[in-house]
């Protein structure tokens, strides 16, 4: 993933992928605590954000994420990207 691209759309795919719901129910609700989202889901995608984007998330921090947004700001902070909401 270049340092240039947004990580709203990463972030998206990595929490289809570990809640099993399609990106269109995260955009439309995008509460986590919806979803499956538990201390299980949490590392797993902790584990995929920290993979993909290449840094270390504070696990405070994802812990206290409420939304999808919330993630992708966690994401842009630890890159230095400006970008902070999920693609709509």
């Amino acid at each position: 993933m270049s340092d240039a691209e947004p990580p709203g759309p990463a972030v998206l795919d990595i929490l289809v992928e570990v809640l099993g719901e399609s990106a269109d129910d995260l955009r439309g609700n995008p509460v986590l605590a919806t979803y499956d989202w538990n201390s299980i889901t949490s590392l797993l995608a902790l584990a995929q954000l920290e993979s993909r984007f290449d840094v270390t998330l504070d696990l405070r921090a994802l812990h206290a994420a409420r939304t999808v947004d919330d993630l992708v700001g966690l994401v842009a902070d630890a890159t230095g990207s400006n970008a902070t909401t999920a693609p709509h």
